[in-house]
């Protein structure tokens, strides 16, 4: 690292009578320091002694983990690189500062920690627990590097601390000094120890709660035995490693959504659909709860790039003041889209009716469809697209559906063999260029609909995208989607198919939407869960001119982005994309 640019981050809550010896006994380093005032009752005074002193606070207590995580993103925001957490109550001994950031200098991709020296000081139960949780810790990785997994005196790696924490949630409180380092460990972050004497005041204050604090540490190692199963096989590698002195590599960057292996997906599919055959709908149903279970236990990228976005959905919400529904976790979002599959198999083989489907229509809609003229539908992975055909069928024209070639041949033919019948017409297309253009022009001529998913960038054209910020991060959308749609000059619509749009139909009703097969009042209700298409219009047309066509084509995917998230952060369970979707592009082809 060129740069080594440490600083120090106090988490305080009603520590007010230790917080100015710990000032004092830092002011050697010449440190800046961090304190974020976890709502402390006084509230922590102002510090000016200190210098270069940061003084943030919490309006309500988010607990130790919260308190270190707000001073963890304020130092990576000012520039720091490494932040040596340091507890405000006065027990870590100042003076082993000084070793672990030389230890953080010497290996800055390490997370540096103090190895605690008791003195007769320290409670007994104090020292029983410690060993009983650094037991299950070395269970939990394998391995003994890590000394000791509770001593609030470390040094963060902000680079890779961050990156562990903007896609998955921590806990808070007692919970939080643990789980982090096991996690860390996990992503391949090395753990270094340093020994310091550990004193316990008297007098000190501690809010560790004997029956609280400690069914949450058992909860959450309950989750890390359970999680460590997915990361056995790269454990076992780097403990190999450690042992012959082999180089374990590093974990590969994050895939485009196209390289992901389909074979187990397929595998699933038709295995789904031959229990579908058997049972019916109602007799596969309650069989999605194991087979989600097993899938959530062994699918580690689906279920960190779930967590990931759940993450995402929730920062979002808080900030923009949108209600979430409840028990959103990466479980959940996976068996959604077990259910969703169902309803595929059941659109594609016709055991839908018409007239269960819930369909709201834009006026403009309404007057394309009586004029017997076609459009563009933008069908993003949100709920079950496919109820597109059904819903064409239903108003009696033909649907077509855009896919990528690899991935049309084999959804052609697995289209073929459980619904023989099916009219949705699968048009293949590696980029979309003059050849898409004329035949899409051609079948919008003769009345037909075309849909395009424009949240997946090209497999083969994965340059040729533009940046939009998405629920609170840039995210990369493909360009030939909104290129070709202004090359037609046609009507586009957005559909969003699912549980959300019962909420969605209401905005729509407002803005003069028709819902033809709503019954009064059945808005937020039940019945039409899984099975209610949502239609709105996004350009009529969408005019992308040519002497401000960047700016034009950004302008036109920031307006669908916005759009989905405000459909994602209502049902946040309905959108399926299990990859890094807001992995920045590269023009080698990689993502």
């Amino acid at each position: 690292m060129s740069e080594f640019r440490p600083c120090v981050i106090i988490p305080c809550y009603n520590h007010a009578g230790s917080l100015p010896g710990v000032l004092a006994s830092l002011a050697p380093t010449g440190l800046p320091v961090i304190i974020v005032d976890d709502a402390s009752e006084p509230p922590v005074p102002a510090v000016p002694a200190v210098p270069a002193a940061v003084l943030l606070r919490h309006d309500v207590n988010q607990g130790k983990g919260g308190a270190v995580i707000t001073g963890l993103r304020e130092a990576a925001r000012l520039g720091y690189t490494h932040a040596l957490q340091i507890d405000a109550d006065g027990q870590h001994d100042a003076a082993a500062v000084p070793a672990l950031l030389e230890a953080a200098r010497r290996e800055p991709d390490a997370l540096v920690s103090g190895a605690p020296l008791y003195d007769a000081s320290a409670p007994a139960s104090r020292r029983h627990g410690r060993l009983l949780t650094n037991a299950w810790v070395w269970l939990e990785t394998l391995s003994f590097q890590i000394k000791d997994s509770m001593c609030g005196l470390r040094v963060y790696p902000l680079a890779a601390t961050l990156a562990l924490l903007d896609r998955r949630r921590l806990g808070r409180r007692m919970d939080f000094d643990v789980e982090i380092l096991v996690r860390l460990f996990w992503d391949g972050v090395p753990a270094r120890f340093v020994p310091v004497r550990v004193t316990y005041p008297a007098g000190g204050v501690s809010h560790f709660h004997p029956v609280r604090d400690n069914l949450r540490v058992s909860w959450m190692h309950t989750r890390l035995v359970l999680e460590m199963l997915p990361h056995l096989p790269a454990l076992l590698r780097r403990k190999i490693g450690a042992r012959t002195g082999a180089r374990v590599s590093a974990p590969p960057a994050a895939a485009h959504w196209s390289d992901l292996s389909e074979r187990r997906g397929a595998f699933g599919m038709r295995l789904l659909f031959l229990i579908y055959r058997l049972l019916g709908p109602r007799g596969v149903r309650p069989l999605l709860y194991p087979v989600t279970a097993v899938f959530w236990l062994t699918a580690g990228g689906a279920r960190r790039c779930s967590r990931d976005y759940l993450r995402r959905v929730r920062e979002r919400a808080a900030a923009t003041g949108v209600a979430l529904p409840p028990r959103l976790n990466s479980y959940r979002h996976l068996l959604r889209f077990g259910f969703a599959l169902l309803t595929k198999i059941g659109a594609w083989r016709g055991d839908i009716p018409p007239e269960s489907i819930r369909v709201t229509e834009t006026p403009e809609l309404r007057r394309q469809l009586d004029a017997h003229k076609g459009g563009i539908v933008f069908c993003p992975h949100f709920g079950n697209f496919e109820l597109f055909r059904a819903v064409a069928e239903q108003r009696g024209v033909i649907a077509n559906a855009v896919f990528h070639t690899r991935h049309a041949e084999k959804f052609n033919a697995f289209l073929r063999e459980v619904a023989p019948e099916s009219q949705l017409r699968i048009v293949p297309t590696d980029a979309f260029g003059p050849a898409t253009a004329v035949s899409m022009q051609e079948r919008l001529a003769a009345g037909e609909w075309v849909s395009i998913a424009p949240d997946r960038t090209a497999p083969d054209n994965r340059a040729r995208t533009v940046g939009v910020e998405f629920l609170g991060a840039t995210a990369q959308l493909p360009q030939g989607p909104f290129l070709l749609a202004a090359a037609l000059q046609c009507p586009v619509f957005l559909l969003v198919a699912g549980t959300a749009v019962d909420t969605a139909a209401d905005d729509a009703a407002n803005a003069g939407a028709n819902v033809p097969n709503a019954s009064a009042g059945s808005a937020g209700k039940t019945p039409h869960a899984g099975r209610t298409a949502y239609f709105e219009t996004l350009f009529d047309p969408l005019k992308i001119p040519r002497a401000d066509r960047s700016a034009a084509l950004q302008r036109a995917a920031q307006h669908f982005a916005d759009r989905l998230e405000h459909h994602v952060l209502r049902s946040p369970l309905d959108w399926f994309n299990f990859f890094d979707f807001w992995a920045p592009p590269n023009t080698t082809g990689e993502r």
